[in-house]
C-alpha cells in the first residue's frame, strides 16, 4: 500500500504528457493552531503551453498568455471542501516559463482535502467540482483537534487495490539495460524542467511530528525533481525489487538512494503544535 504514493506520481506522469515541456506545480497549504488557513497553488509551464492551456479553457482567441477567470477558480475550491473560498490570483512570469499563483482560504481543515496528485491547472476537468468516473481521485485529508498543543493529523488516501504481483505485466521480463537507457532518454525529453512539490506549512511551533521530511515550520509530503530523478535511471528502477506491500522503511532505503525525491510513505502524518 505505501507503494502507492510512487504509482500516484507515475500516474501524474503520464497525464502530463500532453504538457511537455518545463511544468512546476506546487501546493502548499498552512493551518494555524486553530484549523483555520490557506492553500497556495503555484502552476508554471513554458510560455507557449501555458497560451495553448487557457486557450483550451475556452477564452477566446487572441487572449493566449491571460490568466484563466474567476470562475474557473471559485470551481475549482467547490471541489476542496466546505467552507473553502477562492481568495486571489496572481501571475507569475520568468525568462521562461509563465503561470499563476492562487490562493484559497478554509475555515476547518478538517473539511479540506487537497487533491494527491495535482492535476494541471484549472482546466473543465478538474473545476467541475464533480470527479470523472474513470479516474479515482486520491485526496489529502486533515484531522485536528484544537488546544494547547493542538494536534494535526495528515492523511493519505490510500484505495487498496490488487497485489501488484497479480497484474497482468507480473512474471514479464524487466527491462534490460538498452531498453531502460533509451526509456529514460524519451522521458528526459518530455519532463525536462519539471517539478511537482507538496507541503504543510504550520503556523505555530511543532512540538513533535512522525514526520520524515521536516525543516522548521514545513513538513514536505512530496518533491519530485525529474531532471534528477531521470539523471539516475538505474537507482530508480530498485522500485522493481520491492514486493507489493513494503514497509515505510523499505521505501525510505531506497528512497535515499534516489537523488531528486522526497515522498511520504506513512499512511498518517502526525503533527503537534501550538
Amino acid at each position: 500500500m505505501l507503494k502507492k504514493g510512487l504509482i500516484r506520481v507515475v500516474g501524474f506522469v503520464v497525464l502530463l504528457f500532453s504538457l511537455a515541456g518545463c511544468l512546476e506545480i506546487s501546493t502548499v497549504v498552512s493551518v494555524k493552531p486553530d484549523g483555520s488557513g490557506t492553500v497556495s497553488e503555484q502552476m508554471l509551464m513554458s510560455k507557449s503551453s501555458f497560451g495553448e492551456m487557457v486557450l483550451a479553457d475556452g477564452e477566446k482567441k487572441g487572449q493566449s498568455g491571460q490568466l484563466p477567470g474567476k470562475e474557473a477558480f471559485e470551481k475549482k475550491s467547490l471541489g476542496m471542501g466546505d467552507g473553502v473560498r477562492f481568495v486571489s490570483v496572481r501571475p507569475v512570469v520568468t525568462k521562461t516559463q509563465a503561470g499563476y499563483e492562487a490562493l484559497y482560504s478554509f475555515r476547518d481543515i478538517n473539511l479540506l482535502r487537497v487533491n494527491g496528485a495535482p492535476d494541471n491547472g484549472v482546466s473543465a476537468d478538474s473545476t467541475s467540482g464533480e470527479q470523472s468516473p474513470k479516474k479515482k481521485v486520491q485526496y489529502v485529508r486533515f484531522s485536528l483537534k484544537e488546544g494547547s498543543p493542538s494536534r494535526l493529523v495528515i492523511v493519505m488516501d490510500q484505495e487498496k487495490k490488487a497485489s501488484l504481483s497479480a497484474s497482468p505485466d507480473a512474471g514479464k521480463p524487466q527491462q534490460n539495460a538498452e531498453q531502460l537507457k533509451m526509456a529514460t532518454s524519451i522521458m528526459k525529453q518530455f519532463f525536462k524542467g519539471m517539478r511537482v512539490f507538496m507541503a504543510v506549512d504550520v503556523n505555530g511551533s511543532i512540538l513533535s511530528t512522525n514526520a520524515t521530511y521536516r525543516k522548521e515550520k514545513r513538513i514536505t509530503l512530496m518533491d519530485v525533481n525529474f531532471d534528477k530523478l531521470l539523471a539516475n535511471p538505474k537507482q530508480f528502477a530498485s522500485f522493481a525489487v520491492l514486493g507489493p506491500d513494503p514497509s515505510s522503511e523499505e521505501m525510505q532505503k531506497i528512497l535515499k538512494k534516489i537523488p531528486g525525491i522526497k515522498l511520504e510513505t506513512k499512511k498518517e502524518v502526525e503533527v503537534s503544535f501550538q
